[in-house]
């Protein structure tokens, strides 16, 4: 089957490369490059955009799943095609996309700013008590709240607001932290890096934390699976995917209430959970550097 890719996310090598295919889902296939720690994501039109993916126009009821690939199979890109089983994909009429979260320069003290932040953190909490979620952003932030998950957020908001990149308690406690492909504590950090990122206003301190802190969140990142550190990887980074991108910059901008609870709709049907935890560390994020005690009620 031949498919065109509409967009190439930055991560992508622009040299030819050969890889194997990692594993394979309904709307997603990871492959994994030889010689390096990261996977690269192809997706259905429908996804979202990725750092590290490929975006292929698919047609509607189009599976990655339907026996055209296999996991080992080989993939290979030479002079803008990318083969892989029985498909190939061309790539030469693509767009790069990449998102530039420190541009959006959150700044929680304006008043649209403000509002647009209280809406997604209202509507996020809302379905996450609806659906019964493992994890409620409010609760993390309770000092009774026995999740571990929340005292390792507690812990990591107050070394950034100590500018102490070196949190590897807090750290460790939650990359790997919960089941799945995209463990709940690996979701949270991805958010909450890319929240940091967009408050880092040219700030040199700021800068370099987010960035010693985003190194850090490497180095521990091996001891959580394969699709999970590569999100990490990309997100420690500024990376992030569009959905989640998305919605920071509606939140920086000031969003109308329509729009902003359309965006925040989107990247929180990511996944069964990991779209919430992720927006969760992402609100979490663009306020640690200015949060008041009353915020997270």
């Amino acid at each position: 089957m031949f498919l065109n890719a509409i967009t190439i996310g930055d991560a992508i090598p622009r040299a030819d490369f050969d890889a194997a295919v990692h594993s394979v889902f309904r709307s997603a296939v990871n492959i994994s490059l030889a010689n390096n720690i990261t996977l690269l994501t192809l997706v259905a039109s429908s996804e979202a955009d990725l750092p590290q993916g490929i975006r292929v126009d698919t047609p509607e009821d189009f599976s990655f799943e339907s026996g055209a690939l296999c996991i080992g199979d080989s993939a290979t890109c030479h002079d803008g095609f990318l083969r892989l089983g029985s498909l190939t994909i061309d790539l030469r009429g693509a767009r790069r996309w990449k998102c530039d979260l420190p541009s959006l320069q959150a700044d929680p003290s304006n008043p649209s700013v403000a509002t647009a932040w209280r809406c997604a953190w209202d509507a996020l909490n809302t379905r996450q008590i609806q659906l019964n979620a493992e994890i409620i952003a409010w609760d993390l932030f309770r000092s009774d709240s026995t999740l571990r998950a929340g005292a390792a957020m507690r812990g990591l908001l107050e070394a950034t607001q100590r500018f102490d990149s070196t949190a590897a308690s807090s750290l460790n406690a939650l990359i790997g932290l919960g089941s799945g492909l995209t463990p709940s504590g690996d979701d949270l950090l991805v958010g909450y890096l890319a929240g940091l990122w967009c408050a880092v206003l040219d700030k040199s301190e700021r800068v370099q934390f987010a960035s010693d802190l985003g190194k850090e969140v490497i180095r521990l990142s091996g001891q959580t699976t394969d699709i999970s550190r590569a999100y990490l990887y990309h997100a420690a980074r500024g990376q992030v995917s569009s959905r989640l991108a998305d919605l920071a910059e509606a939140i920086c901008r000031g969003e109308n209430l329509n729009r902003l609870l359309a965006i925040i709709e989107s990247a929180m049907q990511v996944g069964h959970t990991s779209g919430m935890d992720a927006v969760t560390g992402l609100l979490v994020g663009l306020v640690a550097w200015n949060s008041p005690s009353d915020t997270w009620v």
